[in-house]
C-alpha cells in the first residue's frame, strides 16, 4: 500500500476503536466533571505515550506478538485501577450526598495523564486492535520510511484527542447543569459503569 492508502485505511478504522465504549472513554468523562475538557486532552497524552511506542514496536521490530497469553493478567491489573478510579467517584458522590462538598474533591487525586496511560497499557483488547484489526497497516509501515508512520499515526491520534476531550467536555458541562444531589448521581453511575467494564474486561480475558 502507499502512503495515501495508509492514511485512508486508518482513518477508517480508528473509529472502530477510538470511539468506542469502554474504562477510557467513562473516565475521561468523570475526570471531566472535576477537571474540565482539558482532562480529556492530558488523558489522550498518556494514552499517545503508550500507544505510540507499541505502534513502533509492532511496525519495526515484530509485527507478530502473543497478546492473548497476556491478557488475564492485563485485564486483572485493569481491573483493580478501574476499582480505584470508581471508589474515588463514589467518595466524591457521598461527600456530595452528605453536604460535605458541591464539587468533586477525591478524584482530583486521579491524574488524568496516569489514568489515560494505564488504562492504555492494561487494556488487552487496545493491544489486540493493533495486532488483528490494524495488523495489515501496521505490517504495511514496517517497510515505509518513518515520515510516513508519522503521517499515518497523526491520521489516526487526532481521533484520540477529540474523542476524549469531547468527553471531558460534556462531563465537565453535566458537573455545571446538575445540582449537588444530581450530580452525585451522575457520579455514581459513572462509577457503576467503570466496574462493569471492568467486569466485562476480565470476564472476557478469563
Amino acid at each position: 500500500m502507499d502512503a495515501l492508502s495508509l492514511v485512508a485505511g486508518i482513518m477508517a478504522i480508528t473509529p472502530s476503536g477510538a470511539f468506542s465504549p469502554g474504562p477510557l472513554t467513562a473516565s475521561a468523562v468523570a475526570l471531566g466533571g472535576a477537571r474540565g475538557w482539558r482532562a480529556g486532552l492530558q488523558m489522550a497524552l498518556g494514552h499517545t505515550a503508550f500507544e505510540l511506542p507499541y505502534v513502533a514496536v509492532l511496525a519495526y521490530v515484530f509485527q507478530h506478538i502473543d497478546i492473548k497469553s497476556y491478557k488475564a493478567p492485563l485485564a486483572a491489573a485493569a481491573f483493580v485501577f478501574i476499582l480505584y478510579f470508581a471508589y474515588l467517584l463514589a467518595k466524591d458522590a457521598w461527600g456530595i450526598l452528605k453536604g460535605a462538598s458541591s464539587a468533586p474533591r477525591a478524584s482530583k487525586f486521579a491524574n488524568p495523564f496516569a489514568a489515560g496511560l494505564a488504562l492504555t497499557a492494561l487494556n488487552p483488547y487496545f493491544l489486540l486492535w493493533w495486532a488483528t484489526v490494524a495488523l495489515p497497516i501496521v505490517a504495511a509501515l514496517g517497510a515505509q520510511p518513518p515520515y510516513v508512520f508519522a503521517a499515518v499515526y497523526a491520521a489516526h491520534v487526532w481521533m484520540d484527542y477529540f474523542w476524549l476531550g469531547l468527553m471531558a467536555y460534556l462531563g465537565g458541562a453535566a458537573a455545571r447543569l446538575l445540582k449537588a444531589r444530581g450530580y452525585a448521581v451522575f457520579l455514581l453511575a459513572l462509577a457503576a459503569l467503570l466496574i462493569y467494564f471492568g467486569v466485562n474486561l476480565v470476564a472476557g480475558a478469563f
